[in-house]
């Protein structure tokens, strides 16, 4: 019973094939022991198989053949497609491409997204022409001037073009230069200004291209003795050119300095209209002999583009300050608004001493102004000419084709015409008037411009006082019990004018106004027994009829009423 007892204790611990063999140890075993009793003869149970917990998945039999690869049922009535897709197209952004000639650009490779493209048929003497298969963009590089297409095929055969033009700059500039200027203070839009004309200097354009200077956001008032920099933003653009941008950076410092009233009126027009090229003016400017000079010039309809210089020539051993301050109007084709804008430019730098200093070296010439003069349009320009230190300098201004040097010395040749205009240094630059007008009385009349005067050379006469300043204080008087208005009238006395006039400091400008028809500019309240008094600064202007009568007057002239004339602007 002992060994019976065993061989069930081993079928119950053992499982599945391995319990036979567990059976047989166990015998063995208990006769090992010395145990005599024969052990019964027992038939083995079947092997067993251990079975998870819960219920398990069924499987529908599979749809596919024995050995099949795929074997996804497809739904009844549908088709597999077995073609490859459509390749990708070759697409590149831009597809036309400007390259600066010694510099890099690239566009880039939009489709396909992968695998590589060849590049062929540029013209390997004007790009340089790489495709960059991780940035997924063709690369280039500038190396002659010229055009030229670039063939990229992709590896299914598939191409684009992409256009390639390889430009020279349009220009170049310097990084830094200065200018000193005056003014009491020099305000922000003159500092400005100064600056864009300074950064222009140091830039250099190829043929045909334009010069663009824009405005100084950082610009600031600048007092006398103060410095400022300013950072000019420059273009420089043209056809066929690569388009140069920058910043130039201007150093503008304020030189205090005296203002010094004028002993010479120096007046170039004539010849009027410029038929050839040569030296139109010229004369003498001394520390103590100031001068302001007038020019105004016409180029007729064909005639070729020329330019008009204003040359500054010092013939001493040692350099010279020189300061000047300027009015520069055109090239226009308005006849009479190019002289409108030279004065009313003229008589805003001058009221604040706004002008600018050149250092003039020993034994050379300068240009202080340069104009274009295309056909059909005028130039005109005036300006305040003052030897601060050094020698004497000469004045001239020169006509000369646009393309020709322009540093050429001054010749002393003058050019001629059979249409007489004034030409020469006239002893009276400016007028003053001290006037008064009483309530009720009749207009005080200011005449502007009727005064000819005497020609110092040789030459015609000034008529009209163009580019001499009149300056006038008038007291309006009322010694009624009431107050009274009195108006300022603007009355042209031989034909059509435009006028600029400093009203108490403010500027007020009038459009061209027709012969004996007075235009309304201001209206003064005068208190009862009381008085106004009103400062006027005015001048002639090229281009315009004059003289000009300013009245004065409580009453409107004939034709005229109290309405601000539509002319003020």
């Amino acid at each position: 019973m002992a060994q019976v007892r065993s061989a069930r204790f081993v079928r119950a611990a053992v499982t599945g094939g391995a319990f036979a063999i567990a059976l047989m140890i166990a015998a063995y075993a208990g006769g090992a022991r010395g145990d005599q009793t024969a052990a019964p003869t027992m038939t083995p149970s079947p092997a067993t198989t251990t079975t998870p917990n819960g219920p398990q998945p069924i499987y529908p039999p599979s749809p596919c053949a024995s050995g099949a690869g795929d074997c996804s049922p497809a739904p009844q009535g549908t088709y597999m497609a077995t073609e490859p897709p459509a390749p990708a197209t070759v697409q590149v952004n831009p597809n036309a491409v400007r390259v600066l000639l010694g510099h890099s650009a690239s566009a880039r490779l939009l489709s396909p997204p992968s695998g590589i493209v060849i590049l062929s048929g540029q013209d390997e003497n004007v790009v340089r022409a790489i495709f960059n298969p991780v940035d997924r963009t063709i690369d280039l590089f500038g190396l002659h001037p010229g055009n030229t297409q670039i063939t990229i095929t992709s590896q299914q055969g598939l191409t684009a073009t992409l256009s390639v033009s390889v430009q020279v700059s349009a220009g170049r500039s310097d990084a830094f230069t200065s200018i000193n200027i005056t003014g009491h203070p020099a305000s922000s839009a003159f500092v400005a200004e100064m600056a864009a004309q300074a950064a222009t200097h140091v830039t250099y354009a190829q043929a045909g291209a334009h010069i663009n200077a824009g405005i100084a956001e950082d610009s600031r008032e600048l007092p006398p003795d103060n410095t400022a920099i300013v950072h000019v933003p420059l273009d420089v653009t043209g056809d066929n050119y690569f388009a140069y941008h920058t910043t130039v950076a201007v150093r503008v410092t304020n030189l205090a300095q005296p203002q010094l009233a004028p002993r010479f009126m120096l007046v170039s027009d004539f010849p009027e209209t410029i038929t050839e090229d040569g030296t139109l003016f010229y004369s003498d400017v001394t520390i103590d002999k100031p001068a302001r000079l007038l020019y105004y010039h016409y180029a007729p309809p064909g005639a070729p583009l020329r330019r008009v210089l204003v040359k500054v020539q010092n013939a001493g051993n040692d350099a010279s300050l020189l300061e000047m301050i300027a009015g520069i109007g055109g090239p226009y084709t308005d006849i009479l608004g190019v002289g409108h804008g030279s004065t009313l430019r003229f008589l805003q730098h001058d009221a604040a001493g706004e002008g600018q200093v050149f250092e003039v070296p020993p034994q050379a010439t300068i240009n202080v102004i340069d104009q274009l003069l295309p056909a059909g349009n005028l130039v005109a320009g005036l300006m305040q000419m003052r030897v601060i230190t050094g020698p004497g300098l000469r004045v001239a201004i020169v006509v000369q084709a646009a393309d020709a040097s322009p540093i050429e010395p001054i010749s002393e040749t003058l050019l001629s015409s059979s249409v007489n205009h004034a030409r020469g240094v006239y002893e009276v630059p400016e007028f003053f008037y001290d006037e008064s007008y009483t309530v009720g009385d009749m207009p005080t009349t200011l005449a502007i411009g009727k005064l000819p005067l005497p020609n110092l050379v040789q030459g015609a006469v000034l008529g009209g006082d163009y580019g001499v300043k009149q300056s006038a204080d008038v007291n309006l008087l009322n010694p009624t019990g009431q107050p009274a208005d009195v108006g300022l009238w603007f009355e042209p006395r031989g034909g059509r004018a435009t006028g600029t006039l400093l009203i108490n400091g403010d500027i007020v400008q009038l459009h061209p106004v027709e012969p004996m028809k007075p235009a309304l500019v201001r209206r003064f309240s005068v208190p009862a027994r009381g008085f106004v008094h009103v400062s006027v600064v005015t001048m002639p202007e090229g281009g315009s009829s004059y003289p000009v009568n300013l009245l004065f007057a409580s009453d409107p002239p004939p034709g005229a009423g109290w309405n601000i004339s539509s002319a003020v602007h």
